[in-house]
């Protein structure tokens, strides 16, 4: 039987930077959604149902999708100021689809010059997981900041994009 290879898409740092700059632009509540789908490694569902419930002692509390665990993570900033703002309402934070986010992703990802086939909610948690790693994370502490129960699935994020594979075989090979 052939495996199909798996190909992380996930967005490099400036990437990420430029994305959530022009979200910042158009929207804030877009940008928070997607700034806390990166920092908490969230699926598309996690972030749009998130409320004031799941705020507590400044962190974040998300019963994690598909099996995975439930996960408690500190705020960062500056999610963690527009947080607080949000958590004084009763108002539903997200008041959009996931469809909807996903095509405001994309209007942004053009804008920002992101390629588009990186433009999909589900990037946010693939990048967390690689920038973590890239940034030092152990495996299992990748796995515990996605919610993984089972560590092969933070494997995954272990793995090289193409940009970086040819990167690392031009610096090798010295072209």
């Amino acid at each position: 039987m052939i495996r199909r290879s798996i190909l992380v898409k996930a967005f490099s740092r400036e990437q990420l930077e430029a994305l959530l700059s022009v979200a910042r632009k158009h929207s804030e509540s877009d940008y928070l959604a997607l700034l806390l789908g990166f920092q908490h490694g969230l699926r598309v569902s996690e972030i749009l149902s998130l409320s004031r419930e799941n705020v507590v002692e400044g962190r974040l509390v998300v019963q994690r999708l598909k099996g995975s665990k439930k996960t408690t993570q500190k705020l960062m900033s500056p999610a963690r100021e527009l947080v607080e703002e949000l958590c004084k309402t009763d108002a539903r934070w997200f008041n959009i689809c996931r469809k909807t986010l996903w095509l405001h992703m994309k209007e942004y990802a053009e804008e920002a010059g992101v390629p588009l086939y990186l433009a999909h909610p589900h990037t946010l948690k693939h990048t967390c997981g690689r920038l973590g790693h890239k940034g030092g994370m152990t495996i299992p502490e990748v796995g515990a900041r996605l919610g993984h129960k089972n560590l092969g699935n933070s494997m995954i994020y272990m793995q090289a994009t193409e940009e970086e594979a040819e990167q690392a075989f031009a610096a090798a090979v010295g072209a």
